[in-house]
Protein backbone atom coordinates (compact mmCIF):
# COMPACT_ATOMS: atom_id res chain seq x y z
CA UNK A 1 0.00 0.00 0.00
CA UNK A 2 1.64 3.14 -1.30
CA UNK A 3 2.18 5.53 1.74
CA UNK A 4 0.68 7.95 -0.59
CA UNK A 5 -2.94 7.63 -0.70
CA UNK A 6 -4.75 10.10 1.46
CA UNK A 7 -7.20 7.35 2.93
CA UNK A 8 -4.57 5.38 4.44
CA UNK A 9 -2.60 8.09 6.14
CA UNK A 10 -5.66 9.19 8.00
CA UNK A 11 -6.55 6.24 8.60
CA UNK A 12 -3.10 5.56 10.67
CA UNK A 13 -3.61 8.09 12.54
CA UNK A 14 -7.66 7.41 12.66
CA UNK A 15 -8.92 7.81 16.85
CA UNK A 16 -11.03 4.87 16.20
CA UNK A 17 -11.43 1.40 15.35
CA UNK A 18 -14.42 2.28 13.13
CA UNK A 19 -15.02 4.86 10.39
CA UNK A 20 -17.99 5.94 8.97
CA UNK A 21 -18.59 7.17 4.92
CA UNK A 22 -18.83 10.63 5.96
CA UNK A 23 -15.85 10.81 7.72
CA UNK A 24 -14.06 9.33 4.88
CA UNK A 25 -15.34 11.54 2.61
CA UNK A 26 -14.48 14.49 4.57
CA UNK A 27 -11.06 12.77 4.31
CA UNK A 28 -11.40 12.57 0.62
CA UNK A 29 -13.98 14.90 -1.09
CA UNK A 30 -12.93 13.81 -5.16
CA UNK A 31 -15.57 10.98 -5.56
CA UNK A 32 -13.74 9.27 -7.97
CA UNK A 33 -10.96 9.28 -5.76
CA UNK A 34 -12.67 8.67 -3.02
CA UNK A 35 -14.47 5.80 -4.21
CA UNK A 36 -11.10 4.07 -5.38
CA UNK A 37 -9.54 4.33 -2.52
CA UNK A 38 -12.14 2.57 -0.72
CA UNK A 39 -12.51 0.11 -2.46
CA UNK A 40 -8.75 -1.00 -2.67
CA UNK A 41 -8.45 -0.51 0.88
CA UNK A 42 -11.23 -3.02 0.81
CA UNK A 43 -10.04 -5.82 -1.26
CA UNK A 44 -6.73 -5.21 0.88
CA UNK A 45 -8.51 -6.20 4.18
CA UNK A 46 -7.21 -2.38 5.59
CA UNK A 47 -11.12 -1.48 5.28
CA UNK A 48 -13.70 -4.18 6.20
CA UNK A 49 -17.12 -3.18 5.59
CA UNK A 50 -20.02 -3.33 8.40
CA UNK A 51 -22.56 -4.70 6.72
CA UNK A 52 -25.39 -4.34 8.71
CA UNK A 53 -24.67 -0.58 8.29
CA UNK A 54 -26.41 -0.68 4.50
CA UNK A 55 -25.28 1.45 1.89
CA UNK A 56 -25.03 4.58 0.62
CA UNK A 57 -27.35 3.50 -2.37
CA UNK A 58 -25.33 4.17 -5.18
CA UNK A 59 -26.14 1.44 -7.66
CA UNK A 60 -23.06 2.21 -9.59
CA UNK A 61 -20.33 1.67 -7.13
CA UNK A 62 -22.42 1.02 -3.99
CA UNK A 63 -20.26 1.86 -0.75
CA UNK A 64 -21.46 0.33 3.09
CA UNK A 65 -21.67 3.72 5.78
CA UNK A 66 -19.71 2.37 8.01
CA UNK A 67 -16.17 0.25 8.07
CA UNK A 68 -13.61 -1.42 10.70
CA UNK A 69 -10.37 -0.12 10.27
CA UNK A 70 -7.33 -2.93 9.86
CA UNK A 71 -4.56 -1.70 9.85
CA UNK A 72 -1.16 -3.66 10.78
CA UNK A 73 1.29 -2.15 14.14
CA UNK A 74 3.72 -4.67 13.53
CA UNK A 75 6.29 -3.35 11.27
CA UNK A 76 8.24 -5.77 9.02
CA UNK A 77 9.84 -5.36 5.16
CA UNK A 78 7.14 -7.17 2.91
CA UNK A 79 10.75 -8.40 1.73
CA UNK A 80 10.37 -11.06 3.94
CA UNK A 81 6.94 -12.18 3.21
CA UNK A 82 7.52 -11.99 -0.50
CA UNK A 83 10.81 -14.76 0.29
CA UNK A 84 7.86 -17.30 1.00
CA UNK A 85 6.45 -19.80 -1.38
CA UNK A 86 3.70 -17.78 -3.78
CA UNK A 87 1.55 -20.26 -2.54
CA UNK A 88 1.93 -18.66 1.52
CA UNK A 89 1.36 -15.21 0.08
CA UNK A 90 -1.14 -15.71 -2.28
CA UNK A 91 -4.45 -14.52 -1.02
CA UNK A 92 -2.46 -11.67 0.92
CA UNK A 93 -3.40 -12.36 4.17
CA UNK A 94 0.47 -12.40 5.57
CA UNK A 95 0.68 -9.06 4.21
CA UNK A 96 -2.67 -7.79 6.05
CA UNK A 97 -1.68 -9.71 9.27
CA UNK A 98 1.98 -9.00 9.76
CA UNK A 99 1.88 -9.92 13.14
CA UNK A 100 0.62 -13.10 12.62
CA UNK A 101 4.21 -13.79 9.94
CA UNK A 102 6.60 -12.85 13.18
CA UNK A 103 4.58 -14.80 15.08
CA UNK A 104 5.02 -18.20 13.15
CA UNK A 105 8.07 -17.07 11.19
CA UNK A 106 9.63 -20.19 11.49
CA UNK A 107 6.88 -22.26 11.00
CA UNK A 108 6.19 -20.52 7.64
CA UNK A 109 9.75 -20.57 6.61
CA UNK A 110 9.74 -24.03 7.02
CA UNK A 111 6.50 -25.04 5.25
CA UNK A 112 8.10 -22.82 2.43
CA UNK A 113 11.25 -24.26 2.64
CA UNK A 114 8.64 -27.81 1.67
CA UNK A 115 6.60 -26.54 -0.34
CA UNK A 116 9.69 -25.36 -2.74
CA UNK A 117 10.86 -28.73 -2.70
CA UNK A 118 8.38 -30.99 -2.78
CA UNK A 119 8.44 -32.94 -6.02
CA UNK A 120 5.83 -36.21 -5.32
CA UNK A 121 2.24 -36.50 -5.25
CA UNK A 122 2.87 -39.20 -1.92
CA UNK A 123 -0.09 -38.78 0.27
CA UNK A 124 -0.52 -39.15 3.98
CA UNK A 125 -1.71 -38.54 7.07
CA UNK A 126 -1.74 -34.85 7.97
CA UNK A 127 -0.03 -35.89 11.33
CA UNK A 128 2.70 -37.94 9.34
CA UNK A 129 3.28 -35.24 7.05
CA UNK A 130 3.44 -32.76 10.35
CA UNK A 131 6.70 -35.07 10.94
CA UNK A 132 7.82 -35.28 7.42
CA UNK A 133 7.83 -31.78 7.15
CA UNK A 134 8.70 -30.30 10.62
CA UNK A 135 10.06 -33.81 12.52
CA UNK A 136 7.07 -33.11 15.36
CA UNK A 137 3.89 -34.87 14.12
CA UNK A 138 1.63 -32.20 15.98
CA UNK A 139 2.89 -29.32 14.31
CA UNK A 140 0.74 -29.06 11.28
CA UNK A 141 -2.35 -29.71 14.00
CA UNK A 142 -1.62 -26.48 15.79
CA UNK A 143 -1.57 -24.38 12.99
CA UNK A 144 -5.13 -25.26 11.09
CA UNK A 145 -6.22 -22.27 11.44
CA UNK A 146 -3.08 -20.11 10.05
CA UNK A 147 -3.33 -22.92 7.07
CA UNK A 148 -6.86 -22.30 6.42
CA UNK A 149 -6.49 -18.02 6.54
CA UNK A 150 -3.48 -18.06 3.85
CA UNK A 151 -5.28 -20.74 2.14
CA UNK A 152 -2.95 -23.91 2.40
CA UNK A 153 -5.42 -26.97 2.17
CA UNK A 154 -4.85 -30.59 2.69
CA UNK A 155 -4.81 -31.26 -0.94
CA UNK A 156 -1.88 -28.52 -0.97
CA UNK A 157 -0.19 -30.61 1.53
CA UNK A 158 -0.73 -33.76 0.00
CA UNK A 159 -2.15 -35.02 3.44
CA UNK A 160 -5.64 -35.69 4.55
CA UNK A 161 -6.98 -36.29 8.06
CA UNK A 162 -6.99 -39.34 9.61
CA UNK A 163 -11.16 -39.97 10.68
CA UNK A 164 -12.14 -40.04 14.48
CA UNK A 165 -13.37 -43.31 13.97
CA UNK A 166 -11.78 -46.13 11.90
CA UNK A 167 -14.34 -48.16 10.81
CA UNK A 168 -13.82 -51.79 9.90
CA UNK A 169 -14.29 -51.91 5.90
CA UNK A 170 -13.53 -53.96 2.73
CA UNK A 171 -13.16 -51.94 -0.74
CA UNK A 172 -11.24 -54.31 -3.39
CA UNK A 173 -10.53 -51.00 -5.77
CA UNK A 174 -11.01 -47.32 -4.63
CA UNK A 175 -13.30 -45.53 -7.32
CA UNK A 176 -14.22 -41.87 -7.33
CA UNK A 177 -17.68 -43.21 -7.52
CA UNK A 178 -19.02 -46.25 -5.57
CA UNK A 179 -21.87 -48.23 -3.88
CA UNK A 180 -20.71 -48.96 -0.36
CA UNK A 181 -22.67 -51.47 1.86
CA UNK A 182 -22.81 -50.91 5.97
CA UNK A 183 -23.88 -53.70 7.56
CA UNK A 184 -25.07 -53.40 11.30
CA UNK A 185 -23.37 -56.47 12.62
CA UNK A 186 -19.96 -58.09 12.22
CA UNK A 187 -21.01 -61.88 10.87
CA UNK A 188 -22.58 -60.59 7.70
CA UNK A 189 -20.28 -57.78 7.27
CA UNK A 190 -17.47 -60.46 7.36
CA UNK A 191 -19.30 -63.02 5.32
CA UNK A 192 -19.65 -60.57 2.61
CA UNK A 193 -16.19 -59.28 3.16
CA UNK A 194 -14.82 -63.11 2.89
CA UNK A 195 -16.87 -63.53 -0.29
CA UNK A 196 -15.73 -60.84 -2.33
CA UNK A 197 -12.11 -61.47 -1.32
CA UNK A 198 -12.08 -65.31 -2.20
CA UNK A 199 -14.37 -65.08 -5.19
CA UNK A 200 -14.13 -61.75 -6.45
CA UNK A 201 -18.04 -61.52 -6.13
CA UNK A 202 -19.27 -57.96 -6.35
CA UNK A 203 -23.18 -58.65 -6.81
CA UNK A 204 -25.42 -58.99 -4.10
CA UNK A 205 -28.97 -59.45 -4.69
CA UNK A 206 -28.56 -58.20 -7.68
CA UNK A 207 -27.29 -55.02 -7.16
CA UNK A 208 -23.58 -54.40 -7.66
CA UNK A 209 -21.38 -53.13 -4.30
CA UNK A 210 -17.49 -51.66 -4.24
CA UNK A 211 -17.56 -52.25 -0.33
CA UNK A 212 -18.98 -53.60 2.45
CA UNK A 213 -18.39 -50.82 6.06
CA UNK A 214 -18.71 -52.70 9.51
CA UNK A 215 -21.01 -50.13 11.51
CA UNK A 216 -20.63 -51.43 15.00
CA UNK A 217 -24.11 -51.17 16.22
CA UNK A 218 -24.62 -47.49 17.67
CA UNK A 219 -21.39 -46.68 17.41
CA UNK A 220 -21.86 -45.11 13.36
CA UNK A 221 -24.61 -42.74 15.02
CA UNK A 222 -21.70 -41.20 17.05
CA UNK A 223 -21.52 -37.28 16.75
CA UNK A 224 -19.58 -36.68 13.53
CA UNK A 225 -17.61 -40.35 13.52
CA UNK A 226 -19.43 -41.45 9.91
CA UNK A 227 -18.98 -37.56 8.26
CA UNK A 228 -15.48 -38.50 9.52
CA UNK A 229 -14.94 -41.69 7.52
CA UNK A 230 -16.42 -40.46 4.46
CA UNK A 231 -14.42 -37.52 4.18
CA UNK A 232 -11.27 -40.30 5.02
CA UNK A 233 -12.37 -42.07 1.63
CA UNK A 234 -12.07 -38.89 -0.68
CA UNK A 235 -14.33 -40.08 -3.59
CA UNK A 236 -16.57 -38.12 -5.07
CA UNK A 237 -19.86 -39.86 -4.92
CA UNK A 238 -20.73 -42.69 -3.12
CA UNK A 239 -23.95 -44.23 -2.39
CA UNK A 240 -24.35 -45.90 0.77
CA UNK A 241 -27.19 -48.59 1.51
CA UNK A 242 -27.99 -49.74 4.99
CA UNK A 243 -28.59 -53.15 6.09
CA UNK A 244 -29.76 -53.67 9.87
CA UNK A 245 -31.59 -55.76 12.33
CA UNK A 246 -35.13 -56.20 11.83
CA UNK A 247 -36.59 -54.99 15.13
CA UNK A 248 -36.99 -51.51 16.57
CA UNK A 249 -33.53 -51.01 17.60
CA UNK A 250 -32.29 -51.59 14.12
CA UNK A 251 -34.56 -49.11 12.54
CA UNK A 252 -33.49 -46.64 14.78
CA UNK A 253 -30.13 -46.60 14.38
CA UNK A 254 -30.78 -45.87 10.13
CA UNK A 255 -32.81 -43.46 11.38
CA UNK A 256 -30.40 -41.26 13.31
CA UNK A 257 -27.62 -42.55 11.53
CA UNK A 258 -29.49 -40.59 8.10
CA UNK A 259 -30.26 -37.75 10.61
CA UNK A 260 -26.65 -37.33 11.66
CA UNK A 261 -25.63 -37.38 8.13
CA UNK A 262 -28.34 -36.15 5.92
CA UNK A 263 -26.15 -35.00 3.40
CA UNK A 264 -25.39 -38.49 2.52
CA UNK A 265 -28.70 -40.05 1.71
CA UNK A 266 -28.41 -43.36 3.02
CA UNK A 267 -30.96 -46.12 1.97
CA UNK A 268 -31.82 -48.97 3.18
CA UNK A 269 -30.83 -52.15 1.39
CA UNK A 270 -33.98 -53.60 0.77
CA UNK A 271 -33.43 -56.62 -1.21
CA UNK A 272 -31.70 -58.45 2.02
CA UNK A 273 -34.56 -56.93 4.10
CA UNK A 274 -36.75 -58.69 1.90
CA UNK A 275 -34.86 -62.14 2.16
CA UNK A 276 -34.83 -61.51 5.98
CA UNK A 277 -38.54 -61.70 6.22
CA UNK A 278 -39.08 -64.26 3.50
CA UNK A 279 -36.86 -66.55 5.64
CA UNK A 280 -38.44 -65.75 9.02
CA UNK A 281 -41.63 -66.59 7.81
CA UNK A 282 -42.04 -69.90 9.41
CA UNK A 283 -40.07 -69.08 12.37
CA UNK A 284 -40.75 -67.84 16.36
CA UNK A 285 -38.67 -65.01 16.61
CA UNK A 286 -36.98 -64.33 19.82
CA UNK A 287 -38.15 -60.64 21.74
CA UNK A 288 -35.57 -57.68 21.58
CA UNK A 289 -33.75 -57.35 24.56
CA UNK A 290 -33.73 -54.04 23.66
CA UNK A 291 -35.56 -52.46 27.01
CA UNK A 292 -35.92 -48.53 25.69
CA UNK A 293 -39.32 -49.16 24.17
CA UNK A 294 -38.52 -46.63 21.44
CA UNK A 295 -41.02 -46.89 18.36
CA UNK A 296 -39.16 -45.72 15.41
CA UNK A 297 -41.12 -43.65 12.73
CA UNK A 298 -41.63 -46.38 10.32
CA UNK A 299 -44.22 -44.01 8.03
CA UNK A 300 -41.39 -43.60 5.06
CA UNK A 301 -39.88 -47.04 5.74
CA UNK A 302 -42.98 -49.47 5.21
CA UNK A 303 -43.83 -47.54 1.98
CA UNK A 304 -41.03 -49.59 0.29
CA UNK A 305 -42.35 -52.88 1.58
CA UNK A 306 -45.05 -55.00 0.01
CA UNK A 307 -48.22 -55.19 2.03
CA UNK A 308 -47.56 -58.70 3.75
CA UNK A 309 -44.07 -57.69 4.18
CA UNK A 310 -45.52 -54.34 5.56
CA UNK A 311 -47.61 -56.69 8.30
CA UNK A 312 -44.66 -58.72 9.26
CA UNK A 313 -42.16 -55.64 10.02
CA UNK A 314 -45.37 -54.37 12.40
CA UNK A 315 -45.70 -57.04 14.03
CA UNK A 316 -42.21 -57.72 15.00
CA UNK A 317 -42.01 -53.65 16.21
CA UNK A 318 -45.42 -53.74 18.14
CA UNK A 319 -44.40 -57.15 19.85
CA UNK A 320 -41.12 -55.57 20.27
CA UNK A 321 -39.64 -59.17 18.62
CA UNK A 322 -36.09 -59.28 16.85
CA UNK A 323 -35.55 -60.63 13.75
CA UNK A 324 -31.36 -60.40 13.09
CA UNK A 325 -29.20 -59.38 10.28
CA UNK A 326 -27.74 -63.23 10.87
CA UNK A 327 -30.59 -65.12 9.09
CA UNK A 328 -28.51 -64.14 6.12
CA UNK A 329 -26.00 -66.94 6.77
CA UNK A 330 -23.00 -67.57 4.92
CA UNK A 331 -24.94 -70.40 2.75
CA UNK A 332 -27.49 -67.97 1.92
CA UNK A 333 -25.15 -64.68 0.70
CA UNK A 334 -23.02 -67.76 -1.00
CA UNK A 335 -26.17 -68.25 -2.94
CA UNK A 336 -27.29 -64.93 -4.03
CA UNK A 337 -23.89 -63.10 -4.41
CA UNK A 338 -22.32 -63.44 -8.34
Amino acid sequence: MSKSDIIYKALQKFPRKRITLEELNCICSDSVQLNKQIIELTEKGILIPIKSSGTNGNQKTPLFMRYTIHINTVQIPPDEIYALHPRLQANGYLFRNREQFVKNKIFLQRLSEWLTHHKSNDTMSRRERSFSIFGEEKELDNHLKLLECIGISPETLCCYKTPEQCFSDYIPVRKSKMTLLICENKDIWFNIRRLMYESGVCYLFDIKINGVIFGQGNDITGNGKFRSYVEYLCADEVRFLYCGDIDRAGFDIFLRLCKEVKELHIELFIPAYKKMLELSRNIQLPDSDDGRCIMPEMTGILSMFSVEEQEQITYILQNNKRLPQEILSYPVLAENMR
